[in-house]
């Protein structure tokens, strides 16, 4: 059985790579919405479909734009990711309407790194998100230094898509409650 400071170490022997310095993080984006947007549809998606470690192609089109940043409007109703990128693309963008985290447009452009070259992936193990699967990088900043993505399968095989469903900052202790069992790929 061991002590309970041999059973912790067992338990987490695949997750400590979360408690370390990590790998220099890309630069932030301090763009505005609608520059990034611009910089999204240029260079984020001309990656795509991005090849992950399970060997399977990540698809990201322009329309998830509006949910890796979280974009919601303040007044609690729902808009299409449709409306906001017409919104975009004809100018009538109004930030003043929306809210969203400042981390996620921050790491928007981290996502390809990783899901191309992450650390680990795991299964799902959030409460909330629904996924099957999180790609884990950690990087060299202080707190919040662990960039989730999650990724889904939809469809009936031979017609699957892989898709992000989200992305996030957190810290070691908030990846830990993301993930379930061994990991998928370790680096």
């Amino acid at each position: 059985m061991g002590s309970f400071r041999e059973q912790l170490a067992l338990a987490l022997q695949h997750k400590a790579f979360l408690f370390e310095l990590g790998r220099k993080h890309p630069p932030y984006n301090d763009l505005s919405v609608e520059a990034t947007y611009a910089l999204f549809k240029e260079e984020f998606l001309a990656q795509c479909p991005i090849l992950d470690k399970l060997g399977r192609s990540v698809k990201v089109e322009v329309t998830n734009f509006r949910k890796l940043l979280n974009l919601k409007l303040k007044n609690g109703e729902k808009k299409d990711a449709w409306k906001v990128v017409d919104e975009l693309e004809t100018g009538k963008f109004d930030l003043s309407q929306y809210q969203m985290e400042e981390d996620r447009i921050r790491t928007l452009f981290w996502i390809p790194e990783v899901l191309s070259e992450p650390d680990a992936v795991y299964k799902n193990g959030h409460c909330t998100v629904k996924a099957d699967e999180v790609f884990i990088c950690v990087f060299d900043k202080a707190l919040s230094k662990v960039n989730l993505v999650f990724t889904a399968t939809f469809g009936k095989k031979p017609f699957t898509r892989i898709e992000i469903v989200t992305s996030y900052l957190t810290d070691a202790k908030g990846a830990l409650g993301c993930i379930t069992g061994e990991p998928l790929y370790h680096k």
